[in-house]
């Protein structure tokens, strides 16, 4: 009971499994593929928005900053007087309104909030502000926000405002007197943005999708290739060529894969049994060496097709070696395994073969052993069929034996 069939030894691929596994790490990976891609397109888009608004704040500035230098005092400062105060603010509201400003300050070079379209935060110091410090330092920064309320220029409340804040430096003889802070309106710009990533986005979903079906179906077909040659090897390592049934290594680990079944299912119902009948052609030698190899082999066929009619669906039939054969029966006791026994004699001996226009009579002899009890021994059940397929040979052929003696229909015979 050593041996194992060489398919067992051999790692098994599931080509269903395998289609499987690359449906969903196809569909995974187009998710990922389109997640980063919106992503990144939403970034790029976003991006080019914010570099026009900055483009357009430092124009702006650059036309405001002459409105600028008339805060300027002599050392160069920037100072600012509450009548000239109310001027600017009504020449910086007049200049800016073409350009979607909806709010501006201008800060010292300390961080002090000299103007503002809000004047409720005119004169405070925003400290801790690295932007500022940035655009202080001479650099422009920009950055889109999202805003839940904005006050415009017209003094109108705006809900769900997208705004660019672009701080500029405000130079006088290259040296960097305060700065600017403008607040441009780009809410408009939020649907081209979510158009043109759907665009993009689908664009690319439609690529890829063609992509990925064409790999698909390429590996589609290496793996119907791969079942049809585990089918093919599965032929050959399991299956006896001759006569289609199994060969003795599949049957027997088909018959150790029974027993364990059996072993799991006696706590539950210890009444549980197998039947391992085995088969044997009468004077098979004797067929070969009058009429031939080739009319054996056809006895062989046949005599394994009217075996095979006799036996339930999911009882198990093999080659066990030369003319033997190997029948398991499961869930059969030892009455209803020798009436299948009997079953099987009567359709092989009652009717002659057809072996090339020729009428043979063929007969078969059988052992009967019940696997059951509290032991289950395989090896010793095996041995016990094959003793009674000895004693029916022995006894005249023909015939159905079983391994207890002690149970009165112990030989059937015609």
């Amino acid at each position: 009971m050593k041996e194992i069939t060489a398919i067992e030894h051999m790692p098994r691929l599931d080509p269903n499994g395998l289609m499987r596994l690359m449906s969903w790490v196809t569909v995974l990976s187009l998710l990922v593929i389109l997640s980063l891609a919106g992503y990144g397109i939403h970034r790029v888009f976003t991006a080019h928005v914010i570099h026009n608004a900055e483009e357009t704040a430092v124009g702006l500035s650059e036309l405001l900053s002459g409105e600028g230098r008339l805060l300027l005092d002599k050392s160069g400062h920037l100072t600012l007087s509450a009548p000239n105060r109310e001027r600017l603010d009504h020449r910086l509201r007049t200049l800016s309104a073409p350009f979607d400003v909806v709010k501006i300050k201008i800060y010292d070079a300390t961080g002090k909030i000299l103007y503002s379209t809000d004047p409720g935060i005119i004169g405070q110091i925003d400290e801790g502000n690295p932007r500022l410090t940035k655009a202080l330092a001479g650099q422009v920064d920009s950055r889109l926000e999202s805003r839940e309320t904005v006050l415009d220029l017209a003094d109108e409340q705006q809900f769900d405002v997208d705004v660019v804040e672009t701080y500029v430096p405000i130079l006088d003889d290259h040296q960097i007197a305060g700065c600017f802070e403008l607040y441009m309106d780009v809410t408009r710009y939020r649907e081209e943005i979510r158009r043109g990533v759907l665009a993009s986005t689908g664009l690319l979903a439609l690529i890829l999708v063609s992509v990925f079906t064409a790999a698909f179906l390429v590996v589609r077909r290496g793996v119907l290739q791969l079942r049809q040659a585990q089918e093919q090897l599965t032929q050959l390592t399991s299956i006896d060529p001759l006569t289609g049934a199994f060969n003795r290594g599949e049957i027997l680990n088909r018959a150790r894969k029974e027993a364990s079944r059996l072993r799991r299912a006696m706590n539950q119902s210890p009444d549980q049994a197998i039947a391992l009948v085995m088969v044997d052609i009468d004077r098979f030698k004797a067929i070969n060496d009058r009429h031939g190899y080739l009319v054996g082999d056809t006895v062989l066929r046949q005599v394994v097709r009217r075996i095979k009619i006799e036996l339930r669906d999911y009882d198990l039939f093999g080659r066990y070696g030369g003319e033997e054969f190997l029948a398991i029966l499961p869930g059969s006791d030892l009455p209803a395994a020798l009436a299948v026994a009997e079953r099987i004699r009567q359709a092989v001996g009652e009717t002659p073969l057809d072996v090339e226009g020729q009428s043979l009579p063929v007969t078969i002899s059988l052992g009967v052993a019940i696997l059951a009890g509290d032991v289950l021994d395989l090896t010793g059940t095996l041995q016990q069929a094959d003793e009674a397929l000895s004693r029916a040979k022995s006894t005249g052929r023909n015939r159905v034996c079983c391994a207890e003696a002690e149970t009165p229909p112990e030989e059937t015979q015609p």
